[in-house]
């Protein structure tokens, strides 16, 4: 791949599970100056495609339905424990909280995410919960070493670390109170990796993304029971081609707003948009 150094910073973060503090500076530029001005600015503060239904006219609506869909098929409750990882700003753990009473507590790399999603915890009445700095691949670093938690989410941001999805696993598997729930929205590939490159420079990774049974293989050699599956790659498509025809308004520089390769990818079904729920079992 070409890539920018904003780019390579994002890969070297994936690499090694460090963000450095120059690392930290070109993530932050990259998402405020091209994320920001698409998912904030057009959606609120979700940062994920959500569930888009026929229903849906907006990507917002789609994460709100996303978010009650969450709530109803992970029985989360006023007495759950919910750990967000890769929370961009915490909107769904905000408002899955604000829906149910459970406290929550959210991580993500980009520091300008946190401080934002803070902020908006601070003016939301009646919820319970942080966001911290820190990476997927070292849970442990962030967390209190007792730290558990009922419910788990990691929605859109797997993808970037499917090579270490083991490490991942078996790091939050002790972060995960008996009979925790893990939810993940992820993509996966239906064709040879070859074919997806086009993609993988999209997401501005190296890590090869896993094939959709590969992935649900993985996540059951390392401490969890696939409960659930489901391909929503449609609904992914039709979240995707929002985000298109918003960025087409946006700027018409097609070589930052890249969504459109995804969006064919897609629709190729050389890339599918996965909904797993998996559980850590009682002896776990």
């Amino acid at each position: 791949h070409d890539f920018s150094p904003i780019a390579k910073a994002v890969v070297s973060t994936q690499s090694t599970g460090r963000m450095t503090a120059s690392n930290q500076e070109a993530v932050n530029e990259v998402y405020e100056n091209i994320f920001t001005r698409l998912w904030r600015d057009s959606c609120g503060d979700y940062l994920n495609f959500g569930r888009f239904t026929d229903q849906c006219t907006t990507l917002t609506e789609a994460n709100d339905i996303m978010v009650d869909w969450i709530i109803e098929h992970l029985n989360i409750t006023k007495e759950s424990r919910l750990l967000d990882i890769g929370c961009g700003r915490g909107k769904y753990a905000i408002e899955i909280a604000r829906k149910t009473g459970c406290t929550f507590k959210g991580i993500d790399i980009v520091a300008e995410f946190v401080e934002s999603g803070n902020e908006l915890i601070s003016k939301t009445q009646g919820i319970s919960g942080e966001l911290c700095v820190g990476s997927m691949l070292a849970l442990s670093e962030t967390l209190g070493a007792e730290e558990k938690f009922t419910h788990v989410m990691a929605l859109g941001c797997l993808f970037y670390v499917h090579d270490k999805m083991a490490l991942f696993l078996n790091n939050l598997v002790p972060h995960c109170a008996k009979d925790a729930t893990l939810l993940i929205h992820d993509f996966s590939r239906n064709v040879p990796l070859e074919q997806v490159q086009d993609v993988l420079k999209h997401w501005r990774t190296t890590s090869p993304l896993l094939e959709t049974q590969n992935y649900l293989e993985t996540i059951e050699k390392n401490g969890f029971k696939v409960s659930f599956y489901n391909d929503d790659t449609a609904m992914g498509l039709k979240s995707c081609q929002w985000v298109v025809d918003v960025a087409a308004t946006l700027s018409s520089d097609t070589t930052t707003f890249t969504f459109w390769v995804l969006r064919d990818a897609l629709k190729a079904r050389r890339i599918l948009h996965n909904t797993i729920i998996a559980t850590v079992p009682s002896e776990k």
